[in-house]
């Protein structure tokens, strides 16, 4: 496993965290943590697109409490601006 493996991996963990609460924040804390993924190294698009890709392997699970649709909403319009 690469470096780059496991800072999506703990990227993704802590999104499953934000994924399963009501926090009255929870979308800039969404939003704020995908952008501090997208400061390491790697090119934007590459970086949002494994992003996308693994979040919607997490969203696929159907973990009970779990809503993903703020962060694939994020990482989807991030994409489009790019395009």
């Amino acid at each position: 496993m690469t470096e780059k493996d496991d800072l999506l991996r703990l990227r993704i963990e802590t999104l499953r965290v934000l994924a399963r609460t009501d926090q009255p924040n929870r979308v800039g804390l969404i939003e704020r943590n995908i952008e501090d993924y997208l400061k390491t190294a790697g090119t934007e698009r590459l970086l949002l697109q494994r992003l996308r890709d693994a979040i919607e392997r997490e969203d696929a699970e159907k973990h009970p409490g779990e809503d993903w649709s703020i962060a694939k909403d994020y990482v989807s319009s991030r994409l489009n601006w790019l395009a």
